[in-house]
């Protein structure tokens, strides 16, 4: 049945998406369901985490009986409780660790990191859309890459205490594709930038991701954030995703940003609207900003340094990643030069009553 409200609609598409989400917490219990409500029937969750008591009230998809005990796995309990919503949901509940850049592997872990890095492959591989909604930075190094060198579809959502960002990572353009698109349109500054010149979540950083939970509290480790955003955030992650493959580009679709309100002008090509790159929420003054920028040439996980060196060496690159992240990436992609002739830049500023002794 289609919607008599917009009848051009493609509601098979999204029936038959097929996605992945990283994380069975706050925002994959909410992502989940509102999957649901668009009709998304595949869809297969990913944790390493049990249900805790203080679960329940923020986390939708469980219920004290979840904890019970050492607790259910997170994605199992939340893809069971997605089959009692919706019997005929293929939810499917993983659980695996994501080795992280930071968090060194000892000898004796290398073929079971190993193991779980060939599963997430195959998970990549056999879903289309990929939320990361992961606790720390680092936790989202390994699918970054893994989608940007498969060309998946990647949601990625990340909350502070009232603030939030949803960026909708670039569409790396293999020379197939470049045919099928319009490769005329050159993104520059101050205009509208295509799907495939469209930073990753990382391309905004100078430093490589490291251990982040290094050092700290278990309250200074975890995210607090206000209750309801939570359900906003996973509702405008969803609603993106779902603008996106309405798009006649899809993850090719070019960047709609709210730069001189040109939001409210935009001729939109999407049946549902605007296909912005990122949206940055500010809940204390209830606002939204839609900015975009560019794939950064020295980016940490999307760059083509980056890139050729996964699809060349495979888990032996990811492994030294794993145990030297900073040296190790920083000097690959040329930030270590960067930060040296940044520094070698340097001015100082004399005023005119200092001097320079000989």
């Amino acid at each position: 049945m289609r919607w008599r409200l917009l009848p051009s609609l493609d509601l098979e598409q999204i029936s038959r998406t097929r996605c992945l989400l990283l994380g069975a917490g706050t925002l994959g219990c909410n992502v989940a369901r509102c999957l649901l409500g668009w009709g998304v029937r595949t869809i297969t969750l990913v944790d390493n985490s049990r249900v805790s008591y203080s679960n329940p009230v923020r986390q939708s998809l469980f219920v004290f009986e979840d904890c019970i005990g050492d607790g259910k796995n997170k994605a199992t309990a939340a893809a069971e409780a997605l089959k009692r919503i919706y019997p005929g949901v293929n939810a499917q509940g993983v659980s695996l660790t994501i080795p992280m850049p930071g968090h060194p592997v000892s000898a004796s872990a290398v073929e079971q990191v190993k193991q779980d890095v060939q599963q997430l492959e195959e998970l990549f591989d056999q879903h289309d859309v990929v939320f990361l909604l992961l606790d720390t930075r680092e936790g989202r190094w390994l699918p970054t890459v893994l989608g940007a060198s498969k060309r998946k579809l990647i949601m990625n959502a990340a909350l502070g205490f009232d603030t939030y960002m949803i960026v909708r990572h670039g569409m790396k353009c293999s020379s197939a594709d470049a045919a099928a698109i319009d490769t005329g349109l050159k993104g520059s500054l101050g205009e509208a930038i295509p799907g495939s010149q469209l930073g990753c979540y990382f391309c905004n950083d100078v430093v490589a991701p490291g251990d982040s939970t290094k050092d700290r509290t278990l309250d200074q480790q975890c995210t607090v954030s206000r209750p309801g955003m939570s359900m906003m955030v996973s509702a405008l992650i969803v609603e993106l995703m779902v603008s996106v493959l309405q798009h006649p580009d899809g993850a090719y679709a070019t960047a709609d940003t709210s730069a001189r309100d040109a939001h409210l002008t935009a001729e939109v090509t999407s049946v549902l609207g605007l296909v912005p790159h990122q949206i940055r929420g500010f809940l204390s003054r209830f606002y939204h900003l839609m900015p975009s920028s560019f794939a950064f040439d020295k980016c940490t996980a999307c760059s083509p340094m980056v890139l050729s060196e996964y699809e060349a060496k495979g888990f032996d690159f990811l492994l030294k990643v794993f145990n030297e992240p900073n040296s190790y990436l920083e000097d690959l992609t040329g930030l270590t030069q960067l930060h040296q002739q940044s520094h070698e830049l340097d001015v100082w500023e004399l005023s005119d009553d200092d001097s320079l002794s000989p």
